[in-house]
């Protein structure tokens, strides 16, 4: 087959397999909030070590996120997306071993250096398969891995963790990532090959060039604000259960499946709504997002003490739903407000920025919750996030 081969020859291929291996990168990544109770009562750490544990994956992705990214738009997205996802599993497995608590920690940094390979060269691939007309869906579809990986994963590490603790749980999804990452050798290597490399831009010239789009950049900004609010509730929810309203560490653990459940549904439909209801345009529907995500963490602020499964059920699925249902609307306005040929950048180069305000996100929560021996403060303060993305998204001019 020749690189002028029309991609749609490929695009339920493309689609199922770039999904499943952001699946499998999301059961590490979104699987150790459901595995943090059992850390904690493994290794004896306080609330502040939970959030620097978290903290540490981020890390390694987001020194990663723009060289991966800059290698997606000028080298092979089939291989970023094996490579991603074998090393992410390996290392995470391998860190199940680790004999203390540092050892952990540098080991989930490393393995969070092949977390950005889904973003930048799985949606990329994505966009250059799929119509503007069905792009949005098809994003939605691809970034509902990212949910569905935690789903899975807060399935899987209570039953783990419960046979024979945390290393069991962070092992198990470790192997899980490494096998849908290679699940990817199956990619029509054609359509992975024929990248869309701009020659004659340096990688410089390329982010200069975006950093100069005030689209590009409000974009950013709505969705550093966003992914605040996101990180938080997923990485502190189970916490917060535990912590202020008695629940076990199980239990809390399996509701995130709601959670992640409401984040899955939550990309199908906001994806949909932006091809079908507003013609293409995101920036409509990601406003309606933006603002039950608001009323969501401000309801988190309010519940009751000792609060029960049954009041709790809805409030943490509606908190996936419009916490965890934005992603891949930002993703695609951002893809499309920088092109094709930058698009794995623009995203490389946005995660950047977003997961630097999560790294420091998660252990200032952490100090407010032990400052102020609530989790009411801390959840008002990410409403006040969730608000000011709203400001930042009313500068964005859709082309």
């Amino acid at each position: 087959m020749t690189s002028s081969a029309d991609p749609s020859q490929h695009r339920s291929l493309i689609l199922t397999l770039t999904t499943l291996q952001q699946v499998g990168l999301t059961m590490v990544r979104f699987g150790l909030p459901a595995l943090a109770p059992f850390v904690r009562e493994g290794l004896r750490l306080s609330v502040v070590q939970v959030g620097v544990l978290l903290t540490a994956l981020d890390l390694g992705s987001f020194v990663a996120f723009t060289p991966v990214g800059l290698l997606a738009d000028r080298w092979s997205e089939r291989r970023v997306l094996i490579a991603g996802g074998l090393l992410m599993g390996l290392v995470t497995a391998a860190s199940a071993l680790a004999p203390t608590y540092l050892f952990l920690l540098a080991g989930l940094a490393l393995a969070g250096v092949g977390f950005p390979s889904g973003h930048t060269a799985g949606s990329k691939m994505v966009m250059r398969a799929f119509p503007p007309t069905s792009r949005g869906a098809a994003i939605g579809i691809r970034q509902a891995g990212l949910p569905l990986g935690g789903m899975l994963a807060a399935l899987l590490i209570p039953f783990l963790a419960g046979v024979g603790g945390w290393r069991w749980g962070l092992g198990g999804i470790g192997v899980a990532c490494a096998l849908f990452g290679l699940s990817c050798v199956a990619l029509p290597r054609e359509q992975a090959d024929q990248a869309s490399v701009v020659a004659a831009t340096s990688g410089r010239s390329r982010i200069s060039g975006l950093l100069a789009d005030r689209g590009f950049v409000f974009a950013t900004l709505t969705a550093t604000m966003l992914v605040i609010g996101q990180f938080m509730m997923q990485g502190y929810l189970a916490l917060f259960l535990v912590d202020q309203h008695g629940w076990s560490p199980a239990a809390a653990g399996r509701l995130l499946v709601l959670v992640h459940l409401g984040g899955v549904i939550g990309r199908l439909v906001w994806g949909t709504a932006s091809d079908r209801v507003t013609g293409g345009r995101r920036r409509p529907v990601l406003a309606w997002v933006v603002g039950g995500g608001a009323l969501l963490l401000l309801t988190l602020s309010g519940l009751p003490a000792g609060i029960g499964a049954a009041p709790a059920t809805p409030v943490a699925f509606l908190a996936g739903f419009f916490l965890a249902g934005w992603n891949g609307l930002a993703i695609t306005l951002i893809a499309e407000l920088a092109g094709t040929g930058r698009a794995a950048t623009a995203i490389g180069v946005s995660l950047t920025v977003m997961f630097l305000a999560t790294m420091a996100g998660y252990p200032v929560f952490g100090w407010l919750v032990q400052a102020s021996r609530s989790y009411a403060l801390p959840w008002v303060l990410t409403a006040v996030c969730q608000t000011t993305a709203l400001l930042f998204l009313m500068r964005v001019r859709e082309r």
